[in-house]
C-alpha cells in the first residue's frame, strides 16, 4: 500500500510538537516510521484555528497522481 496523502498532526504550538517528537513514547515507535516511510517532517507555525487542510491535501493527492 502506498500512502499518497501526507499525515497531518496538530499541536497547540511548536514547543508542544517538539516535546512530542522528543518524548520517550514517540522515540520508541519512531524507527517504525523511519524504516517504512520516506519523507520529511515539517513544522508549520500559525495555522489558524478551524483551518481545513482538505483542499490542500486534495491538491497534493492530485499532483502526485499526475506524476
Amino acid at each position: 500500500m502506498i500512502l499518497r496523502a501526507p499525515p497531518v498532526f496538530g499541536f497547540p504550538g511548536i514547543a508542544e510538537a517538539r516535546t512530542w517528537w522528543d518524548s520517550p513514547a514517540y522515540q520508541e515507535i519512531a524507527p517504525l516510521r523511519s524504516r517504512h516511510i520516506e519523507g520529511d517532517i515539517i513544522l508549520v507555525e500559525g495555522v489558524p484555528e478551524g483551518y481545513d487542510p482538505t483542499p490542500a491535501a486534495k491538491a497534493v493527492r492530485e499532483a502526485l497522481a499526475a506524476e
